[in-house]
């Protein structure tokens, strides 16, 4: 069984990610015989072979129904659609990397949106739902993704997904993983494992930035008692990016750190990593306009290209910026140095690329997660307060 799984998932997995383009829409006349043959799809090959007849038929789902989950991409999927490919999926490949991997692609084309989910109706501060499928930003589309690969139904994955989102699964906008470098990858480290400095030959570069928690609740009013956090953490440099390349495996997280200067730097991008039959490391992110894939050496050079314009910008900001400031001192030296009304607001810099950071997934994820929240994982809880 594991052996015809190994050989069955690629065609599988190739069947979702994209639309299947039959021979015969490439040829000017056919014959009825050659329409006929060419009616079956890649789901239905995969549905014809007798392993996957078992599951399905252990599973008591329709196989004409299954057949279009198949071909159909995640984000039309309804909550129920959902339950079932799980179930289905989960049977089908037990590898976790795969999982991670199918249900990545099965997202691309996904429109892109950010911040578009929330803690309602537990929570009014952010008026955004819990759960939204048709779009995603990226941290939102690496969460859905890692959330439905350790889940074998609806129930556990919109578990999961609060669970992953959230510091110890407590809903709430405190408890949120705001920032990726000082909550989503610490309070997610039994999914991942940070081998950004363990890389042999690969230099990483050490850095430090202060986290003002209640200085990003203030505009809800909550969380004024947090003290500033002195996190240090790191990241590989562009320059040392292709060393770091064969380490990486399929279904690892990558951090895209961005910033203004070496120092000042933090992660403004994620995805998630695939690795192709031709050992080409490939990022599935969500971006604007829609999820999609492609080399990461492809998405730095373009990062790398872009900080040449936006350093361009940045100085002509910079030059902006002095003019600002000369024209607010002048309206304050008439105003007995105190700060005017009609001050004028500095322009703000155009961060640029820096490097990643790279998480290995944790194969036993659900079992680290279960020395944590016990054998019902995961564990969510809502506060009413």
């Amino acid at each position: 069984m594991k052996y015809f799984l190994l050989l069955l998932v690629p065609l599988f997995f190739i069947s979702c990610s994209k639309p299947i383009k039959k021979e015969v829409e490439k040829k000017e006349e056919v014959t009825i015989e050659e329409i006929e043959l060419n009616k079956i799809t890649e789901a239905e090959k995969i549905l014809e072979n007798e392993e996957v007849k078992k599951i399905v038929e252990g599973l008591k789902i329709e196989p004409k129904e299954l057949e279009e989950l198949i071909e159909k991409p995640m984000y039309e999927f309804t909550p129920q659609e959902i339950d079932e490919y799980l179930k289905f999926i989960h049977k089908l490949e037990p590898d976790l990397r795969k999982r991670v991997d199918h249900i990545a692609k099965k997202f691309i084309g996904q429109n892109y949106e950010i911040y578009l989910l929330g803690e309602f109706p537990f929570e009014i501060y952010d008026p955004q739902p819990l759960y939204s499928i048709d779009k995603s930003d990226c941290v939102v589309f690496s969460e859905h993704v890692y959330a439905m690969a350790l889940s074998d139904n609806w129930k556990k994955f919109f578990a999961m997904l609060q669970r992953i989102r959230y510091k110890d699964g407590v809903i709430g906008l405190l408890t949120r993983n705001h920032y990726t470098e000082a909550d989503w990858t610490v309070n997610n480290s039994w999914l991942i494992k940070n081998i950004t400095d363990s890389l042999p030959g690969v230099k990483s570069k050490q850095v430090t930035t202060k986290i003002d928690r209640a200085k990003f609740f203030s505009k809800w009013g909550i969380g004024q008692d947090i003290p500033v956090q002195e996190l240090n953490w790191s990241y590989i440099p562009a320059s040392e990016v292709q060393k770091a390349l064969k380490y990486l495996k399929t279904g690892d997280f990558v951090n895209v750190v961005r910033g203004y200067t070496p120092d000042d730097v933090y992660v403004g991008h994620v995805g998630i990593i695939s690795v192709g039959e031709d050992n080409v490391v490939y990022l599935i992110h969500s971006t604007e306009p829609e999820v999609k894939i492609e080399p990461l050496l492809d998405y730095m050079k373009r990062s790398l290209e872009l900080n040449k314009v936006r350093i361009k910008e940045n100085e002509d900001i910079a030059r902006k910026n002095i003019e600002i400031m000369k024209y607010n001192e002048k309206l304050r030296s008439q105003n007995n140095g105190n700060p005017y009304p009609d001050e004028k607001k500095l322009l703000s810099l155009k961060p640029i690329f820096y490097g990643f950071r790279f998480f290995e997934l944790q194969e036993n994820a659900l079992e680290n997660l279960k020395k944590i929240d016990g054998p019902n994982a995961p564990k969510v809880t809502i506060y009413g307060e």
